[in-house]
């Protein structure tokens, strides 16, 4: 027999997470950590990092009766077989890369459906209607991550598109003829969406957002784990390249971050069992000029590793033990 575990994680490439074992002497259970290449399905055993008692134990270990998502993209027929060996309900975060037109279908007819930029798919025939309709929107790749891939364009006469990349730097093209089939080109209609731009709102002459991440609890509960704002330099279009990590309360009211913290209730809730099988997720929001928030991306691995630099160790010690705590939830069903 190979020890048992109640707890995993699966990652990418199995790995020391040096502050879950800080976090050992708080939680006081065993954690296994362990990436797709280490599950022998024949022996129906795993190789792994066990986190036992402070110290990581490298050996053979029996599948865990829970185990929290941390691969991205999610290797997808690993999840489904684990899946169907330990049950559904038991995987969480079993979708970590989102395509945002899925976020926004479902999204759009929820609760929070005011609150979303109008999004679009689209041809070569629709770009012109929506430059008409806009004058300026973005375009996205459906299953972007970290900003990458991510353009701007604005109408400045029936003549001239303003075309910029996420660096802020603006290219002037001339003519339909040239601009739609170029735009077609660099953002394929089949892989992206178009969004109205938002006219945000500006801390020290750059853009920001405010990013929440929502966590199910030990009552299997959806709470706020954590919370930031990343703010970016004034020519950057968008916020992933941020210079600095400041708290939301440097940049918006409490009462906006209230706000938002209740959007945010009802975007987990709304993607929870129809997106994935979730324990967690991060909601950006950007805040227009008249301090109108807008559901920028819904985020399925939210990054933890921002949260280090807001110096709060009660939020950066919930932000972790959360989906822990969840799995203790999961365990006592």
């Amino acid at each position: 027999m190979y020890r048992r575990v109640d707890r995993a994680l699966i990652m990418n490439t199995v790995q020391r997470v040096p502050y879950y074992r800080r976090l050992w002497w708080e939680h006081r259970a065993d954690l296994l950590f362990f990436d797709p290449g280490g599950i022998d399905w024949h022996t129906r055993r795993i190789q792994g990092l066990l986190l036992h008692k402070g110290r990581w134990l490298q050996g053979l270990f029996s599948f865990p009766q829970t185990i929290y998502n941390r691969c991205y993209p999610e290797p997808e027929s690993v999840i489904e077989r684990l899946r169907e060996m330990i049950g559904d309900d038991n995987v969480f975060n079993d979708c970590t890369h989102f395509d945002k037109w899925e976020v926004y279908e479902h999204l759009r007819v929820s609760e929070v459906g005011q609150y979303l930029p109008p999004t679009y798919k689209y041809n070569q025939e629709d770009l012109v209607e929506l430059l008409t309709k806009h004058s300026s929107f973005v375009l996205k790749p459906r299953l972007g991550h970290g900003g990458s891939g991510v353009f701007r364009v604005t109408l400045l006469s029936p003549n001239v598109l303003l075309f910029m990349s996420q660096w802020g730097l603006p290219i002037p093209l001339v003519g339909q003829d040239l601009y739609l089939p170029l735009l077609t080109e660099i953002a394929p209609p089949s892989l992206f969406i178009a969004q109205m731009y938002i006219k945000t709102m500006e801390k020290d002459q750059g853009k920001f957002d405010v990013r929440i991440v929502m966590q199910k609890n030990s009552r299997g509960q959806w709470e706020v784990g954590g919370q930031l704002s990343r703010v970016a330099r004034g020519s950057n279009l968008l916020t992933n390249h941020y210079h600095a990590i400041v708290s939301p309360l440097d940049v918006v009211s409490s009462e906006l971050i209230a706000t938002l913290h209740a959007l945010s209730h009802v975007v987990a809730e709304t993607l929870d069992g129809k997106l994935a099988t979730l324990g967690e997720l991060g909601v950006d929001f950007l805040i227009d000029v008249e301090a109108r928030p807008w559901i920028l991306e819904v985020n399925g691995k939210p990054d933890k590793g921002l949260f280090w630099q807001l110096h709060d160790e009660e939020m950066l010690q919930r932000i972790y033990l959360n989906p822990l705590k969840y799995q203790e939830h999961l365990l006592n069903l």
